[in-house]
């Protein structure tokens, strides 16, 4: 007993030490737990709620792994009883700037000067998300779009996502976006994606009307509704279409390293140079006998090019009172911002920035100076965006350089175009029409027609670019 005493404090280790080894051993390794740990690679879950019916409360709870979300102010303002720090807004008109500032104080405020809390970007995970004003895109050189540009510069970020209220319908909007590099933008129930970064199409999956642009329609899912929910790792961002049960009816996927790898250089070595802008002020004059056309001799009247001598390379020069001309004195024209038109059709409506008279003849004509500071030798592309309803013809420097749904030929103010449905902003490579150009002042002349004289709908507008070599954008 006393050698038992005496070894009492080593035996008592020995046994709380076997009694350990058997606990180890006769309990389960939770060799589940080290698989989910891969979980956590996932950056973030985020859910939106597009155009979306029922209760946002009720969705909130049932999606609890999920802890931030992004609505419309109209949404929240239909359901001011979901309104959290988990929710993030999308300004649009259904509130004046000031009532939003005040109605989301988690909301940052002024992170872009003067723009209020109506514009703003939050960092989750390894994603910008960018919430902006669309009321504001008037074109291109929007603060907005700087302001993207700069933030997404040297980011970290692996993904940039943002949110419009409306489509700004704007080509070079669209590829300032792009160029910024924002990878995804929600406008209502419609998600758009640079299709060079899907690894993963969709259903309801189409080419958008915007330039390296696709674009997936939440609203023609049959299973409604449904919550948009994000989710993205180091390699892809997932977007599910879920239904309140937590089942996914469909998704998207985008693929970090075809982000990565889609080839920048060109866009970072050509600087675009917009000559005339969408949306910019025009001299218009309606279809009459005091618009003249002249034909100089030479002129091949049946030709495709109705304003080229067809004895020599050198083009013929046009009289100054040809409406074509350079040198045609405007200045009685009206003057009006594009789009300009007139039409029937209520959407369309919305964006005419100036109505014009619906007058006997099919015709409007259309004219706008510009100036080109540089060498046009040095210019690499000419681009055209053009919206037009029903046909139309180009002329840049009094010679024909593009047209669509008309005749070929000389064409007079009783001309009539082909019928032909609204067709909006095409782009059009205008490459080989680069020599046109010249130093200094230009001048771009259209004729737009109607398919009868009595149509009920007129539009144009139209854009211009070149690009040139260089390092900086």
């Amino acid at each position: 007993m006393a050698a038992l005493y005496k070894y009492k404090l080593s035996l008592s280790l020995l046994v709380l030490i076997a009694v350990l080894f058997c606990s180890f051993y006769w309990t389960r390794v939770p060799m589940e737990g080290s698989k989910l740990s891969a979980s956590s690679s996932t950056s973030f879950r985020f859910g939106y709620f597009g155009q979306q019916d029922g209760d946002i409360g009720k969705w909130i709870k049932q999606f609890r792994d999920i802890s931030y979300f992004a609505a419309s102010n109209r949404l929240l303002q239909d359901h001011p009883e979901a309104r959290s720090f988990q929710l993030y807004p999308v300004y649009d008109d259904s509130a004046t700037e000031q009532d939003f500032d005040q109605s989301y104080p988690h909301v940052p405020t002024e992170t872009l000067p003067g723009y209020g809390k109506s514009v703003y970007s939050i960092k989750q995970g390894n994603a910008k998300l960018f919430f902006l004003n669309a009321d504001r895109f008037h074109d291109a050189g929007d603060n907005q779009l700087e302001w993207i540009r700069k933030t997404m510069s040297g980011s970290k970020q692996t993904f940039a996502l943002a949110w419009l209220s409306e489509d700004p319908k704007l080509p070079e909007v669209w590829k300032a976006l792009r160029t910024a590099g924002i990878n995804a933008v929600f406008v209502r129930d419609t998600v758009y994606v640079l299709h060079v970064g899907v690894s993963q199409e969709p259903s309801n999956y189409q080419p958008s009307e915007y330039e390296d642009w696709d674009k997936w329609g939440l609203s023609e899912i049959k299973e409604k509704p449904v919550i948009t929910v994000m989710e993205a790792n180091a390699s892809a961002l997932t977007m599910k279409a879920e239904n309140e049960q937590g089942q996914i009816v469909d998704q998207l996927e985008l693929d970090a390293d075809n982000l990565a790898s889609w080839d920048l250089a060109t866009l970072k070595e050509k600087k675009e140079i917009p000559l005339v802008g969408i949306q910019s002020l025009w001299h218009y004059h309606p279809g009459d006998d005091s618009i003249k056309s002249s034909i100089p001799k030479g002129v091949d009247l049946v030709g495709e090019g109705p304003i080229i001598e067809t004895t020599h390379t050198e083009p013929v020069p046009l009289p100054a009172n040809d409406w074509r001309s350079p040198d045609y004195d405007d200045s009685s024209w009206q003057t009006g911002r594009a789009p300009l038109g007139f039409t029937n059709n209520k959407e369309l409506q919305t964006y005419l920035q100036t109505k014009l008279e619906v007058v006997p003849s099919p015709t409007y004509y259309f004219r706008k100076s510009f100036e080109l500071n540089g060498d046009p030798q040095e210019l690499s592309d000419l681009d055209l965006n053009i919206a037009f309803e029903d046909g139309y013809v180009v002329y840049l420097n009094g010679q024909e350089v593009s047209r669509d749904a008309i005749i070929t030929g000389i064409l007079t103010e009783s001309s009539l175009a082909f019928p032909n449905e609204f067709t909006f902003y095409r782009r059009i490579d205008l490459k080989a029409h680069l020599n046109k150009l010249v130093k200094g002042t230009n001048e771009i002349a259209v004729e737009v027609h109607r398919g009868h004289p009595g149509a009920p709908n007129l539009f144009f507008d139209l854009g211009l670019s070149v690009e040139s070599n260089g390092e900086e954008r």
